[in-house]
């Protein structure tokens, strides 16, 4: 089941992440985040973006998570979202990162986004399969842009139009109801 994070998934979130950073050059970030730091961020991001979790809905744990950011705090690019998705090790293969971008793709058009970027590492195959496949669009490609495991990594940049730019339009986004209190 797909649904908005709650507190209460903070250490399956963390816990998963914090994987990623460890044995993987998925994220370029080094070390382990502890929960009380992935609950900022989690509350910073909820304050104007959607974040969704896949719970089991026969065991109940956290399988994965999707969230939306920005892209730049620069406000032209406020019709511009950048997209994060993170699967448990061993949920990947099982179509939860699908539903997971479906249901955050469908916020996003709903909310009024424009356009959604992702930020893949050069090492990270399976994401830029998945984001291909998803309708994303490769834009750039910028090698040796991090340093992590003794060799140099680069990103990849793709992007995915939901709806095209018009000569007049909205100047603000729908607003989101922060789930997390300051």
């Amino acid at each position: 089941m797909i649904r908005p994070i709650r507190p209460g998934d903070i250490p399956a979130c963390v816990s998963l992440y914090n994987r990623y950073i460890t044995d993987t050059t998925v994220t370029f970030e080094f070390d382990a985040l502890t929960e009380a730091q992935f609950f900022d961020r989690v509350r910073r991001i909820t304050q104007n973006y959607p974040y969704y979790v896949w719970e089991d809905d026969e065991t109940g744990a956290v399988l994965g998570y999707a969230y939306l950011d920005c892209y730049s705090e620069r406000k032209a690019y406020r019709f511009t979202c950048d997209l994060s998705i993170y699967l448990a090790m061993d949920a990947r293969g099982r179509g939860i990162g699908r539903a997971l971008y479906r249901a955050i793709e469908a916020e996003a058009y709903r909310r009024g986004f424009y356009t959604v970027v992702a930020i893949v590492t050069s090492e990270n195959r399976a994401s830029m399969a998945f984001h291909e496949a998803m309708g994303f669009v490769k834009m750039a490609d910028f090698d040796g842009m991090g340093h992590k495991f003794g060799r140099w990594l680069g990103v990849r940049y793709y992007r995915k139009n939901l709806r095209q730019p018009a000569d007049s339009s909205t100047d603000e986004l729908l607003p989101q109801d922060p789930i997390f209190p300051l």
